[in-house]
């Protein structure tokens, strides 16, 4: 059996080392030799029980270049590589994820046997970025082990010494995702995903990602052993898919899905990403009105529906503007009877929209009748 090293990066805006992350590094230990855990942040104000009780070292730093800027300083400031020589394989893991959902051991005895040189849970496929940029088939780094021909390689130190600390997430997944990747294979070394030898039937195409369009097949079908948090952004083509593995996950019971629920409870209401649901108001508001509908009938507005039947409860309708080409459950808001008691929940995430339905509905219900998902406006 491989004796591994594992540097797991967690950051928290309250400083809290969650529930979630103690079963998870528990399981995890008994998969590796040494797990050193690095804190994006100075202290933890609450849950050392999480981490102190399975990790050889503890490190606080700032969140700097995010886990890229933290495994780099873990590797070359607090660790060294004279520690990561005794070692057969160097794991990088991030907070990102929920699990195990099955035994991290029966990964690691499936990937013992792979001949690879480095190797992940999920790959994604060749795509375009945002601005533009064209992007390779690569592993996904939030789960990723490099083996001993790449750890005693003086190129791959080189990578690590001359990486600049990314300044946005954006930056990060090209600065080290994308780069680790290329930099690697560019040199020879082959880069396997658990995902790419299991029973995982699913097509993902250009510009897809794996976990967020099929995280129920993955978890279900693959034994993929966790489940993204990222899966179950209200913009996100496979949110249904997600609450169906959670779904999933609640009626095999093998593991505890209110670890995952109340962590997204609290940490989603201190963002500002416009695609991630403030659970915790949105329960306020669902139950302070008598009804609730939508405004608008687009991905965001049918994934919210989703959410609502998860959840066991209703709405109303699909309100728009205007109600030529869309759906028999649509009502223009103009023609909607809603009363003083009742919510609108602005499904919508382009901010002009959402200003421009803002404009509207103002005229007709005071602020407390309002739900927007964009936390900024």
């Amino acid at each position: 059996m491989s004796l591994r090293i594992c540097i797991y990066v967690t950051y928290d805006p309250e400083n809290i080392a969650d529930n979630y992350i103690g079963g998870l590094l528990h399981e995890l230990r008994k998969a590796v030799a040494c797990l050193v855990v690095v804190c994006n942040y100075e202290y933890i104000l609450a849950g050392i029980e999480n981490i102190q009780p399975y990790a050889d070292k503890i490190y606080y730093r700032s969140n700097m270049g995010f886990d890229a800027g933290a495994y780099k300083d873990a590797i070359c400031n607090y660790i060294g590589w004279n520690e990561i020589d005794r070692y057969d394989e160097l794991l990088l893991i991030n907070d990102s994820f929920y699990g195990p959902l099955h035994p991290f051991e029966n990964m690691f005895h499936v990937m013992e046997k792979v001949n690879t040189d480095y190797w992940g849970m999920t790959r994604s496929p060749a795509g375009k970025s945002g601005n533009g940029d064209i992007y390779s088939e690569h592993v996904q780094s939030y789960f990723i082990a490099f083996r001993k021909k790449i750890l005693q390689s003086n190129g791959f130190r080189q990578f690590w010494t001359k990486m600049e600390y990314p300044k946005s997430y954006v930056q990060a997944v090209a600065s080290f995702e994308l780069s680790i990747n290329n930099y690697l294979e560019g040199r020879g070394f082959i880069g396997t995903a658990f995902m790419d030898i299991c029973p995982f039937q699913c097509t993902v195409m250009e510009n897809e990602n794996p976990y967020m369009l099929y995280p129920l097949e993955l978890i279900r079908d693959a034994e993929i052993p966790v489940f993204k948090r990222k899966s179950l952004s209200i913009g996100n083509k496979g949110f249904k898919n997600a609450l169906d593995a959670l779904r999933f996950i609640e009626n095999e019971r093998f593991y505890d899905v209110n670890l995952i629920i109340n962590h997204l409870m609290r940490i989603n209401k201190l963002t500002k990403d416009r695609e991630v649901i403030n659970f915790s108001a949105l329960d306020k508001f669902h139950i302070e009105h008598s009804r609730i509908f939508f405004y608008g009938a687009g991905l965001c507005a049918k994934n919210l529906a989703e959410y609502f039947k998860y959840r066991g409860w209703i709405f109303e309708s699909f309100l728009v503007t205007n109600v030529e080409n869309q759906s028999e459950n649509c009502t223009a808001f103009e023609e909607a009877e809603i009363s003083g008691t009742d919510g609108i929940i602005i499904a919508v995430l382009d901010e002009t929209a959402v200003l421009e339905i803002l404009e509207i509905v103002r005229n007709r219900l005071n602020k407390s009748q309002i739900f927007c998902l964009d936390k900024d406006i």
